[in-house]
């Protein structure tokens, strides 16, 4: 490759990286335990949380056994 295309190639890369929306965001998960653990509940309450701390609803599942549920519920920052 000659040195005007490593120079092309080297600037496009600094572009990319200094752009903020290839960026990714950031994620977190919580979980909550229940006695009892229902789709349509364990997804309102991940969409009550995510309206207070003003992020996005990337996954909610019910998970556990027949004594204990939890409901685990992924975040994401909204862009």
């Amino acid at each position: 490759m000659d040195q005007r295309h490593a120079t092309l190639c080297f600037l496009l890369a600094l572009v990319l990286i200094g752009n903020a929306s290839f960026a990714a965001g950031e994620c977190w998960e919580t979980t909550s335990y229940s006695p009892i653990c229902l789709g349509l509940l364990c997804k309102a309450t991940c969409w009550i949380g995510a309206k207070a701390i003003n992020a996005k609803v990337m996954e909610a599942t019910c998970k556990g056994s027949v004594v204990k549920w939890v409901c685990h519920c992924r975040y994401c920052d909204k862009k």
